[in-house]
């Protein structure tokens, strides 16, 4: 399969990022190919009526969203990193998510990792589960990741403070990638039968 991964921090020296980079390497060592949208580098404007054609407005769109879109409408499956920030989701994840369309996201399985410095992490959680997938359509996985004391996992070396913590993400972090793969298998399936996934007369949720 192939899995695109997107990391949602502001900062490009951010845990976020780097956490993405690992487990970009994990989903590749389990034979599947990567792409991966850093929001710390890849600038793009919020969005406007011109993702939906608005005149004087549309034509900026073609050039600094088509290339992440068409990268996106070719992945089986989406793993979103997102850093908590004062307990919400980063607003550049939130403006992707926005951004994206069911042509990019739809029917797709999403396997959600959040990331705190502290023992925070799961408001993202629930925000994102809760808000970011009505239009775009995206199937969260029942299995998320959150990540405490960022600083400490996934590290080469951790403290031996955090070394128990450290281990049981790894393990973890299998696991869930095991259950994403399903899921993203499943809905590759189901995406190429003539279903009723789509209506031209509701296209967006409810």
């Amino acid at each position: 399969m192939h899995i695109t991964l997107i990391t949602g921090s502001h900062r490009p020296t951010g845990n976020s990022g780097r956490i993405g980079r690992f487990i970009e390497q994990q989903i590749q060592a389990d034979g599947h190919t990567t792409n991966l949208i850093d929001l710390a580098t890849t600038d793009l404007p919020f969005w406007d009526e011109g993702m939906w054609g608005a005149d004087g407005l549309k034509d900026k769109w073609a050039e600094v969203w088509q290339p992440h879109a068409e990268v996106l409408q070719k992945s089986d499956g989406v793993v979103v990193v997102c850093p908590e920030y004062a307990g919400m989701a980063s607003s550049k994840l939130k403006n992707v998510l926005l951004l994206c369309s069911a042509q990019e996201l739809g029917h797709k399985a999403g396997f959600l990792v959040t990331v705190s410095s502290g023992v925070g992490g799961a408001y993202p959680v629930a925000e994102l589960k809760a808000h970011a997938v009505k239009n775009n359509k995206l199937v969260w996985t029942p299995e998320h990741l959150i990540v405490r004391s960022a600083d400490h996992m996934f590290t080469d070396n951790p403290p031996a403070e955090h070394a128990k913590s450290d281990a049981y993400l790894r393990s973890r972090l299998t696991f869930a990638l095991g259950v994403f793969y399903q899921y993203a298998e499943a809905l590759t399936a189901m995406r190429a039968k003539d279903g009723k996934l789509h209506d031209d007369a509701f296209p967006f949720g409810m």
